[in-house]
């Protein structure tokens, strides 16, 4: 150490802050804290893009990141919403799925979840018992309804289920 101290004495009579070593660091130094400067900046600029709607609230951010180097990022940083507008879209999309799940369960089968509609009295793919059809009309009805909606037909204490079709087989058998 003591030999730095006597080379810069020699090498030139003036101080340490005078010598080009000197010069060099901070010259360095303030480059670099430019170019701290423009990244953050230009951090600010990529950020709010993805988390801001409005161009002129993203030019407010970045000149402010800007015109106050270092403290301008740090109240974006501060003030800046939570979320990343990609995030927000997907939970917007999310909760709609959600609630259209919700409304068209009625719509399901129970069983295996495939869409049924209103009218079916068995599910197409599973062939579980949605609903039995009315004796009278043979509208499908709920079982728990005691009148038929659609031709005032009473049920006596719940639906009936509709006569099954006899088969051509069945059919043979109560003629021969």
């Amino acid at each position: 150490m003591n030999f730095l101290i006597m080379q810069t004495e020699t090498a030139d009579s003036t101080s340490f802050f005078d010598s080009s070593w000197w010069k060099f660091t901070t010259m360095m130094s303030k480059a670099l804290l430019v170019a701290m400067w423009l990244a953050l900046a230009f951090w600010t600029y990529k950020d709010a893009k993805r988390r801001i709607t409005d161009p002129m609230m993203i030019g407010v951010a970045v000149a402010t990141s800007l015109i106050f180097p270092y403290v301008g990022t740090l109240f974006y940083v501060i003030l800046r919403p939570p979320e990343y507008l990609e995030d927000v879209l997907e939970r917007d999309l999310e909760i709609r799925a959600r609630e259209q799940e919700l409304v068209g369960g009625a719509n399901r089968c129970p069983a295996c979840r495939t869409p049924v509609r209103d009218d079916y009295l068995v599910c197409p793919k599973c062939r579980r018992e949605l609903k039995v059809a009315c004796a009278s009309c043979a509208k499908p009805l709920d079982p728990s309804w005691k009148v038929c909606p659609y031709c005032a037909h009473e049920t006596s204490g719940g639906a009936r289920r509709a006569p099954a079709k006899a088969t051509i087989a069945e059919e043979d058998e109560l003629f021969a």
